[in-house]
């Protein structure tokens, strides 16, 4: 059979991803455990997961997990049905198209009062830190959303994040609820319309009372993002 065209558009190391998650018994994983199980360096790895996310194949959670779609699933089999009446495709050679993109680690960092008051509006600053080298400007998006409280549809801030440290601030309403949690996704936008990548992000889980408290804690995860 033939592979279908929305496949033969990938190339062979995203295929190879698409296979290693075929090979799981729950379909999702760790950045860092697909990169070792696929045999892909970091910019490699940053490419395929840039694409395949874009396409709708994979979605990333928090700290770097990434799951296969249903969309994914079906092209999985797809894959699946090809592969058994055709040789596997030969592995993706990193040098092939080299460029002078690089990826580097960033801080990203979340502050907010330690315990929240239920229904009572809070402010949450989101922002990265300072980096610790000159590097060129990206355009990031930040989604921060929330759950068991307001707003019901996520914010979203654009950062056009230099070596500078920058942050937006939100405003968030927790509910009648012991507990708000906080979800933060972080996007790197390309020179295309459809170049989005995922950088990272994280989720916190706030106390929520009668009364706030107003010490503030900071929460951070780190995030990449290509250069």
């Amino acid at each position: 059979m033939e592979l279908p065209f929305h496949l033969r558009a990938l190339p062979p190391e995203a295929l190879d991803v698409l296979r290693f998650f075929g090979g799981l018994d729950e379909p999702l994983a760790h950045a860092s455990i697909i990169m070792e199980e696929v045999g892909l360096s970091e910019r490699a790895f940053g490419k395929v997961v840039r694409r395949l996310v874009t396409k709708g194949y994979l979605q990333m959670g928090g700290d770097q997990i990434y799951r296969l779609t249903d969309f994914g699933q079906t092209a999985l089999e797809e894959l699946s049905d090809y592969d058994e009446t055709a040789p596997q495709e030969e592995s993706f050679d990193e040098d092939e198209s080299a460029s002078a993109e690089r990826q580097i680690v960033r801080r990203l960092v979340i502050a907010l009062p330690r315990c929240l008051a239920a229904g009572s509006s809070s402010s949450v600053q989101v922002g990265f830190n300072r980096a610790a080298v000159d590097v060129p400007p990206v355009e990031l998006v930040v989604r921060l959303s929330v759950v068991n409280g307001e707003p019901l549809r996520p914010q979203e801030r654009t950062y056009h994040l230099g070596r500078e440290a920058d942050h937006h601030t939100f405003q968030v309403t927790p509910g009648r609820y012991t507990r708000m949690r906080l979800r933060v996704q972080v996007y790197q936008l390309g020179p295309n319309p459809d170049d989005i990548a995922v950088a990272g992000g994280l989720y916190v889980d706030v106390p929520v009372a009668a009364a706030a408290d107003e010490n503030r804690a900071a929460f951070g995860a780190d995030i990449i993002v290509t250069v």
